[in-house]
Order: C-alpha cells, then sequence, then structure tokens
C-alpha cells in the first residue's frame, strides 16, 4: 500500500537545539554570544500531523503527496520538512534548507506555554490542573524544551525559561479568582432555576416570554417557594436579575480570558518555529465574542502558534447527578447550565490543536499535547495573494494519497508579523 511504502520512506527530520536560555516573551538583550535562528516573516508556515486509518503517525510524506490551497487556489509549496523528537524518525543528516536559509534544526525547539484561565477555573479545577502542570514540567520538559506560565494575569517573571524549578513555582503560584465560572453559574441552581446560559442571554436581550415560561414553570413546581418570594410576579422579576447579573458578570471575565490571550499570541508571535499554549480552563460566556476569538485563533495561526484546551472539570457529567466538587458538595462539576466549552473549539479548531475533555488527570492530558506537537510536519509557502490586508483566509491541506487523514489549521489572518527574535543557544 501506498501508507506502508511511506512509512518506510526516509524523512525530512529535524535534530534538537542545544538548551536555549531564559528569554522573555517580548525579548530583553543577552549578551551571550551564541548560533541563532536565522526566520522570516516572509512565509506562511502550516505545521500538520498525518495519521492512517488507525490513528497512527505516518512519516515520510513528500510534497508531491499533498495539495496546499489557499481560500480555494492551490498554491505552491515551497518548505517542507518533518520535526521530530522520537529518534526513530529522525534523520538528521537529511535536513533540508529552507528558503531563508535556516534549517529546520534551526525550528525544532519546543515552546510551551501553560495558560490557568483562573477566571473560569472553580478551586478544584485548578488544584487538580496545577498538579498536573507539575507532573507534566518535571516528566516532559527536556533538553532544548522552553517553557512559560501565564498566572495571575501575567507571563510569570514576565519570560520563557529552561528552568524547571521555576516552571514548577510559576505553577504553584496560581491562585482562584474570587469570582469564576462556577460560582457565577451556581446561582442557576437555585429557585428559580434557568436552564441554560442561552436562556439567561435572551431574557437579557428582552425575550419576555422566556421570563414568563420559567416563572410558570417555577411556581408550578414548587408552589411554596413561589409564594415565600412574593408570588408569580416577583419569581419573574427575580429571574430577570439573575440573568442580568450573571451576563454582566461573565461579559467581564470574558473578556479578561481574551485580553490574556491575546498577550501570550502577540508575544508569542515575535518567535520563530512552532509554539503550544496549553490553554487550561472550564469555557467560558462566547454568545457575544466568537468575530473575536475566531480573530484571535487566526492571529495564532499565523504566527505558528497552536492552541490546545484542557478542561479542567476532568471527568464532567451532562447529567443531573454530575460529580461533586471535592472542595464543596454544594458545587457540582457540571455542563447542564452552560455553552462555555463553544470558546475554547474555536480556538483550537482554528490553529490545528486539540480540546481534551473527560480527563481527570490533567498531566496526562498534557502529556497528550507533548505527543501531538512533538512530531509534525511543516509546509512553507509565499501566498499567491501576498497582500497582508488584515482578512482571513482559509487554508485546506488535501492528501494525494488514499487513507491519509490529515489535521491542520483552517486558517490565519492575513498581517505582517513583528521581526522575529532571535533565540539563542547555550546552556542556562
Amino acid at each position: 500500500m501506498r501508507i506502508a511504502r511511506l512509512v518506510c520512506c526516509a524523512a525530512v527530520a529535524a535534530v534538537l537545539l542545544d538548551p536555549i536560555q531564559s528569554n522573555p516573551v517580548h525579548g530583553q538583550a543577552s549578551t551571550t554570544q551564541a548560533p541563532t535562528f536565522k526566520a522570516t516573516t516572509a512565509l506562511v508556515e502550516v505545521d500538520f500531523v498525518a495519521f492512517d486509518g488507525q490513528g497512527r503517525f505516518v512519516p515520510g510524506l513528500m510534497p508531491e503527496d499533498l495539495v496546499l490551497y489557499e481560500d480555494g487556489r492551490k498554491q505552491s509549496i515551497q518548505n517542507f520538512y518533518l520535526v521530530s523528537y522520537d529518534s526513530s524518525l529522525r534523520t538528521s543528516a537529511a535536513a533540508a534548507a529552507t528558503a531563508d536559509g535556516g534549517t529546520p534544526a534551526e525550528r525544532a525547539h519546543r515552546v510551551f506555554i501553560v495558560l490557568f484561565d483562573e477566571s473560569h477555573l472553580s478551586n478544584e479545577s485548578l488544584m487538580r490542573s496545577q498538579k498536573g502542570a507539575e507532573t507534566f514540567i518535571q516528566t516532559q520538559i527536556g533538553p532544548g524544551d522552553v517553557g512559560g506560565v501565564f498566572v495571575n494575569g501575567q507571563m510569570y517573571r514576565g519570560r520563557l525559561t529552561t528552568d524547571k524549578n521555576e516552571l514548577i513555582a510559576a505553577v504553584k503560584s496560581a491562585r482562584p479568582a474570587f469570582e469564576n465560572r462556577q460560582a457565577l453559574l451556581a446561582p442557576f441552581r437555585e429557585f428559580p432555576r434557568i436552564p441554560t446560559e442561552i436562556d439567561a442571554v435572551r431574557i437579557e436581550q428582552g425575550a419576555r416570554e422566556v421570563v414568563d415560561q420559567l416563572g410558570e414553570q417555577a411556581c408550578m413546581r414548587d408552589p411554596f417557594l413561589c409564594q415565600n418570594e412574593g408570588g408569580l410576579n416577583q419569581v419573574e422579576n427575580l429571574i430577570q436579575r439573575k440573568a442580568k447579573l450573571y451576563v454582566r458578570q461573565a461579559r467581564s471575565l470574558t473578556a479578561r480570558t481574551i485580553q490574556n490571550l491575546q498577550y501570550v499570541v502577540n508575544g508569542l508571535s515575535r518567535l520563530p518555529g512552532r509554539k503550544t499554549v496549553m490553554f487550561v480552563t472550564e469555557g467560558f460566556f462566547v454568545e457575544e465574542s466568537r468575530d473575536i476569538l475566531q480573530t484571535v485563533a487566526g492571529q495564532a495561526a499565523r504566527a505558528g502558534t497552536t492552541i490546545y484546551s484542557v478542561d479542567g472539570r476532568g471527568n464532567i457529567s451532562t447529567g443531573a447527578n454530575a460529580d461533586p466538587d471535592v472542595t464543596s458538595a454544594a458545587m457540582a462539576r457540571s455542563t447542564s447550565f452552560d455553552t462555555g466549552e463553544e470558546a475554547p473549539f474555536i480556538l483550537t479548531m482554528g490553529t490545528g490543536g486539540l480540546t481534551i475533555r473527560h480527563v481527570d488527570d490533567v498531566g496526562r492530558a498534557l502529556n497528550i499535547i507533548a505527543r501531538d506537537t512533538s512530531t509534525y510536519y511543516v509546509i512553507g509557502y509565499q501566498p499567491a495573494n501576498s497582500t497582508m490586508d488584515g482578512t482571513f483566509r482559509k487554508i485546506e491541506v488535501k492528501a494525494n494519497v488514499n487513507g491519509l487523514n490529515i489535521r491542520a489549521r483552517k486558517g490565519y489572518l492575513a498581517t505582517k508579523l513583528p521581526p522575529l527574535e532571535q533565540m539563542r543557544g547555550g546552556a542556562r
């Protein structure tokens, strides 16, 4: 079979870099003299993974095995190589030059950013996520890997580092927000109940029929509580107040999360090669933010940043008998009331990452991400439409090989990248 031939082919692969010194996301001058990356902002780079029918990674692909389209127009592939940390796939002697004079080896560093979405993580979710992130750092960060932790509204110490102890200290410094998503949704469970976040949005927008329906249902199910609140009219007023308060607070938390994502994406756009953001969240209010999230994803894709999301709730249930939160019997790890899962999905789909849910062991979830981002192909091309006009452009990578499945980002925002910084080699 064609797939079998590809597995046996020699692949263009990259070798690991020497360890990299701590560098701020926005860069500070270093006096160390060391080899540097050669990089360019002219090409558009698309990294992707290829799987066979059994979900196994397929090495050995060549440019002629693929077709690349931008906005439906076929593009000419100028660079093509494999980056791998698997010694069985790595052939360092076969490093092919890229158009800007560099080599695949110069782009084969791993950059991991753990971004804690503290505004939307419950205490229990944050504790689980911290434990998993510590395990990941201890077991997965190796020589040549660079990491950073975005925590408490900023990049810890304002920089990326190779120092595991510093990364672990950053993880431990995370603190839950006073108001978080689960706290905002908790009143939905109380009388009078609001079934979903969408209902709250409709009420806030003036949908009187929703208020009437929920008020009548509440008084029918629990006449005693209805009478205690002052009757149907007062119950309906309470429903309106709860819905409007939730939407106002949720908007504020969402704005904070999007601001943090933009900060990280913009900072990483100055670094060459692929960057991996591990976004740990419980999801967030997305009803009014789809366009800006797609823009953030498009900017990240343009700069070679892949966003992976991990649901901090772990093994959740959507039913009434959700697993109780370990810190409070009154709280439940449930998705019954919200639509927040759509937000992380927009980010991961837009950048070619994965959304990982229903995994209690966050360390294992982060390991899945590390494996997924440690062996991949890179396509470089000069768009036929070379004008960076700020529009979103769709990308499609197709295989000329039967039975081959491709996962790649869906597009990018056609904007100019800032000057790329030089990643410096040498032990810290």
